[in-house]
């Protein structure tokens, strides 16, 4: 069996909603099952798209669950388990959680930890996308057509709640180190307040939401190192009290302990193949 991941960058024009887009593929003969891939909480949402036939199933409370041809997964803070049966093409759009209600004018609040098919939640519109890019080979080909899709959105998007907005930014820009007392005063809102538009709009709160950043930027740290690192280094270096602390953290949002992820290169994502951007 062969596998691969690429991710792909969004134009310019689309930078602020669109982390990136990503193809992850495996190649098989017949009915062989992959084996089990993690995806670790990063603060984002993703819209995820089969490009071709097959079955992709995914471990959600307790047991394993069939993936819609298309869906969409809210923010989460558990590692999400998955595996494919026979070869397999996904294509993923990783959203900025703020673009949900920017772009397609929905609340992700009842997806936090969860997935959904595209069309139960953005309705019909959503299919044209999904049709245009079924079947296609060439990757390049995929990502122009999604770009259209996304650049017609983008010419009615605003933000009716600016202060959700910013305060996610805020979070990403000081990789989860900025407290939420701070947090409110370079609002110029009240905890309590930002907590309710967070959870309105989230589904949780804005420490969760700073936790999960502050992981995914630990995280990434190490994933190209070829040794082992000194976690004690990592927990200061991202704002962690200790590195006990930052053991506890990894562990709530993976359950294992960071050496353990570091040393499986196959079941985890690493670095990208390599990023591509499209002319």
């Amino acid at each position: 069996m062969n596998s691969g991941y690429q991710e792909f960058k969004p134009s310019a024009e689309l930078q602020q909603y669109v982390e990136c887009y990503w193809l992850h593929r495996f190649e098989t003969v017949g009915e062989r099952e992959s084996p089990v891939q993690r995806c670790m909480p990063f603060g984002t949402l993703e819209l995820i798209l089969h490009l071709d036939d097959n079955r992709c199933d995914a471990f959600f409370n307790g047991q394993w669950e069939k993936l819609p041809p298309a869906f969409l997964v809210g923010l989460y803070r558990d590692a999400v388990q998955w595996k494919t049966v026979g070869s397999c093409r996904k294509f993923g759009i990783r959203l900025r959680p703020e673009s949900a209600m920017e772009l397609f004018n929905v609340p992700i609040a009842p997806l936090f930890n969860q997935f959904t098919d595209v069309e139960s939640y953005f309705g019909k519109e959503i299919n044209r996308l999904v049709d245009n890019v079924y079947g296609l080979r060439d990757i390049g080909e995929v990502v122009r057509i999604t770009e259209a899709f996304l650049l017609g959105l983008l010419k009615n998007a605003h933000s009716k709640q600016p202060h959700i907005s910013e305060a996610t930014r805020l979070i990403r820009q000081t990789q989860g180190r900025l407290s939420i007392d701070a947090l409110s005063e370079n609002l110029y809102i009240g905890k309590r307040q930002l907590e309710r538009i967070f959870k309105d709009h989230y589904g949780t709160t804005p420490k969760m939401y700073q936790r999960i950043i502050r992981f995914r930027n630990a995280y990434e740290s190490f994933r190209g190192m070829s040794s082992t690192p000194n976690w004690a280094d990592v927990s200061y270096k991202f704002g962690y009290s200790d590195q006990a602390h930052f053991i506890r953290d990894f562990k709530e949002f993976t359950r294992e302990v960071p050496t353990s992820i570091f040393l499986d290169q196959y079941q985890y994502f690493r670095l990208p193949e390599k990023q591509v951007r499209f002319a």
